[in-house]
């Protein structure tokens, strides 16, 4: 239903290139991301680039900022993200938080934790294995689309791993796409460690979800600047089987 939901929002809004995406998506895709963890209680000492940010829960009022669809036919990318970010703030998850500028918030992202187990399963539908007491999901990081030169989500994050150790949690996980190799080796370099590898196929509308655990040598190197390309590849080598 909450897929129905968002093609229909899309579509009243005249975003009907994000919709096909979506549906493809929905009628065959498979998807590789990985289980990259860090423990809060740890400093982070790598050099981070940050840039003035206020970082607090996000109020009701704000919501838009993030929500609000561009015109049809611009920003393509962005309008289907937006649209997930409206279903993410109704769905009743409670502990997103937004970093905020001198021009007003820019960035968003969740810090979900056991108490929203419940609430998680129902909003991901097995995406993401239950949270543990002691631990913190990091999920959707977006920044507002002119606010992306700029390293806001770099500070957010520092913070968010704060606000973790605040909590007493001793863990915090994220999930990120394999597409995404920069992406992952910045975090690599903050300090994450890979723990698993999350497998994700569609077919006609059915959806299978593998968890498969990292061996713990997954890590060795690949913090280091190279071949950002060939990162994936690497990381899938170290999954276990």
């Amino acid at each position: 239903m909450r897929n129905v939901r968002k093609a229909l929002w899309l579509l009243w809004k005249g975003h009907h290139r994000p919709l096909l995406r979506r549906l493809r998506r929905w009628l065959w895709y498979d998807g590789v991301a990985f289980g990259l963890a860090y423990d809060p209680r740890e400093t982070v000492t790598a050099r981070i680039p940050r840039t003035p940010v206020e970082v607090r829960p996000m109020r009701s009022d704000e919501a838009a900022v993030f929500t609000a669809l561009p015109p049809s036919g611009t920003q393509r990318v962005e309008a289907l993200t937006r649209v997930n970010a409206r279903h993410l703030l109704e769905s009743g998850l409670t502990t997103c938080y937004i970093g905020v500028t001198e021009e007003g918030p820019v960035y968003m992202q969740f810090l979900i934790t056991a108490d929203e187990n419940e609430r998680l399963a129902e909003v991901y539908g097995g995406l993401f294995p239950p949270l543990a007491d002691d631990e913190g999901l990091l999920e959707f990081a977006f920044t507002l689309q002119q606010h992306r030169a700029r390293p806001v989500m770099p500070t957010v994050l520092l913070r968010l791993i704060e606000i973790g150790r605040e909590q007493g949690l001793r863990r915090l996980v994220m999930y990120v796409h394999a597409d995404s190799p920069t992406l992952i080796r910045f975090y690599l370099r903050v300090g994450f460690v890979p723990f698993a590898v999350r497998v994700e196929r569609s077919r006609l509308l059915r959806r299978r979800i593998e968890f498969r655990p990292l061996a713990p040598d997954a890590i060795g190197g690949l913090a280091e600047p190279g071949d950002t390309d060939a990162l994936a590849e690497s990381l899938l080598r170290f999954a276990a089987p």
